[in-house]
């Protein structure tokens, strides 16, 4: 599992605001789960879940290599099947997004990503539905989503009872369209705060803005 953008995006973007518990769905490497023990208190518990077999084996890993490691517990089980006592303060997720390619996916003899990219094991409905059953009452739920997806995307959550508080609308460069949307939903609906972000500036090297949220989690910034 590389390390993406979108998740060193939404590792960045994360208010923890205090969490105590925190669950990464789809957890891969355990990047965005490490990140965000970086950012919140050292009683912080993270779970990290995830289907993969080979992906757990790789977080558990780089997990247990961190500074952070008494924070940090993967699973591998999927998010269907994961049962636990605590409602989560925060939940992040870079969720699977395409449809279903079957054509490819016959081409592809290892599964793990297909899996991780189309939404064959989990779909967003199915993913909103679980996300209620482990988020707090004043929990929040974080994730980041394809522009084009983020509409429909927001009508499901609406319809298990979660509302976009926050949004950053993300474009490879100024005066490019948003590819990317970053969400932050919440059981509170209220004023919707939304702001727009370009990746690289008109150079090619990094945007200002870029640099100034991600700057912690880069060594040559």
């Amino acid at each position: 599992m590389k390390v993406g953008t979108d998740s060193i995006l939404l590792g960045s973007w994360v208010q923890t605001n205090g969490a105590q518990s925190i669950l990464d769905i789809g957890t891969g490497s355990g990047l965005l789960a490490i990140m965000l023990a970086q950012k919140t208190q050292y009683t912080c518990l993270i779970d990290g879940i995830d289907i993969d077999v080979a992906a757990i084996t790789q977080a558990k890993g780089n997990g247990e290599n961190c500074p952070w490691a008494s924070q940090l517990t993967f699973q591998n089980v999927g998010l269907q099947q994961f049962s636990i006592g605590t409602l989560y303060d925060l939940i992040v997720s870079n969720p699977p997004y395409f449809a279903i390619n079957a054509s490819a996916n016959k081409a592809n003899s290892v599964s793990n990503r297909p899996n991780a990219r189309q939404t064959i094991e989990l779909d967003h409905p199915t993913l909103l539905q679980n996300v209620t059953k482990h988020l707090s009452t004043s929990g929040k739920f974080y994730c980041v989503l394809p522009s084009h997806i983020a509409k429909v995307f927001l009508v499901n959550a609406e319809k298990v009872g979660l509302y976009c508080t926050r949004e950053l609308q993300v474009q490879p460069k100024h005066q490019t369209h948003a590819t990317r949307v970053l969400l932050e939903l919440s059981r509170t609906q209220k004023t919707k705060i939304s702001h727009r972000l370009s990746v690289y500036n008109h150079l090619g090297s990094y945007s200002k803005e870029y640099i100034a949220l991600c700057k912690d989690y880069y060594l040559n910034f």
